[in-house]
């Protein structure tokens, strides 16, 4: 973290513009089709503004000593290979993976280093612990520009406010551009852009093999919003359904967003494919407990084909895994353009532009029964045959 001495990132987009541009590319539909690597020489122009109306302190540059703050801020530092500065944490953090990789690559430091405060949407940090800890930068996501102006007048330093989208619901190039301007003070900007680049070509990859396919209709349920949701929880516009060129029938509803649907409405669609969210299953199999024959219906059940995916959502979006399940959805809607192909393997090699390791054995055997990775899943008896694993 401490190589180099860059511009500091607080420095570029106004909140307001921020968010604003987010919302047009999601609505445009772009947040799915922009070059990532590509587009690293024209961010440079997209705005001289603070990341805040009011006037604000730079970000520390090369800072030493870090803290990450919100969903999904100490992802982007591990996306980074950048902890190595990271000088306290936030309870959320130390509760283990529950379906988030990046935990792993924390190993005892997460731990050792002193607690901050319980973490959450919009929960600010314990003001004294904050700066027992004496960070000299403060990475955020979703707390709002009011916390962050008191953040930084009270304890006396930079908050570098980041975003995936909105919670939840990954939108790439504010992934992106949010990746970039946290590795510029912390001069990872080689690393950011090696991980866009993969990211961008994993997905070319992904869109040639489905580029002249009939898009299947599919469902996904089980997507989590604070917390385990059940088969009802679905969402609009969800990414890997996209890159793997379903037709999300949540779509029909909404153009983007988080949806809870009736048992009605899922009947009527009637998908012929099903997936289950991993982070959401544990709940779907108490439905299915409950009331065996609740799903029984569903063409997709009586064929067979529904299937548990990798967890999308934990503390924000995992973004691997939002890569990772997309050629897992498309190897199941379009198998003739998938000959021989290995999720295990796949999930790996993203794992490894992710992390640079394998991970995927790892993350079942931490999940055990609740997470059993990708599977076949019966949701009239709750039996779940797990996809086997022959290596990693």
């Amino acid at each position: 973290m401490r190589q180099g001495r860059q511009q500091a990132v607080g420095c570029g987009l106004g909140r307001r513009e921020f968010l604003s541009w987010a919302a047009l590319l999601s609505l445009t539909g772009v947040s799915s089709a922009l070059p990532l690597h590509a587009t690293a020489a024209d961010t440079a122009d997209l705005g001289t503004a603070d990341l805040g109306t009011a006037p604000r302190p730079p970000a520390t540059q090369s800072p030493a000593r870090v803290v990450a703050l919100g969903p999904g801020a100490l992802r982007l530092l591990v996306y980074l290979n950048a902890t190595d500065g990271l000088c306290a944490i936030e309870a959320m953090e130390q509760r283990g993976p529950s379906g988030r990789p990046y935990t792993f690559m924390l190993g005892e430091l997460s731990d050792a280093l002193p607690v901050i405060g319980p973490g959450g949407v919009g929960r600010l940090p314990d003001l004294e612990r904050l700066l027992m800890a004496k960070p000299d930068l403060a990475v955020a996501v979703t707390l709002d520009e009011q916390q962050v102006r008191m953040l930084e007048q009270r304890a006396g330093i930079p908050v570098l406010l980041l975003s995936y989208g909105d919670v939840g619901e990954l939108q790439l190039p504010v992934f992106a551009e949010s990746l970039r301007r946290l590795a510029a003070p912390l001069g990872r900007q080689a690393r950011a852009e090696a991980l866009l680049a993969a990211i961008d070509a994993s997905l070319a990859e992904l869109a040639t093999r489905v580029a002249d396919v009939e898009p299947v209709p599919a469902y996904i349920g089980g997507i989590s919003l604070k917390g385990q949701q059940g088969l009802a929880s679905t969402q609009a516009g969800h990414l890997p359904l996209r890159w793997a060129g379903a037709d999300n029938l949540a779509d029909r509803i909404s153009e983007s967003g988080h949806r809870f649907i009736d048992l009605e409405q899922l009947l009527a669609w009637n998908p012929p494919v099903l997936f289950i969210d991993g982070g959401g299953l544990p709940a779907v199999l108490k439905e299915v407990a409950i009331n065996p024959g609740l799903f029984a219906a569903l063409d997709a059940v009586q064929q067979g084909q529904v299937f548990a995916t990798l967890p999308f959502n934990s503390y924000n979006t995992n973004v691997e895994h939002a890569l990772i399940n997309a050629w897992f959805i498309a190897s199941r809607l379009y198998p003739e353009q998938f000959p021989a192909f290995d999720p295990v393997a796949k999930a790996n090699t993203i794992y490894r532009d992710f992390y640079g390791e394998p991970l995927y054995a790892r993350l079942r055997a931490n999940g055990q029964g609740s997470q059993p990775g990708f599977a076949r899943v019966d949701l009239i008896t709750g039996e779940v045959d797990p996809v086997p694993i022959d290596g990693g």
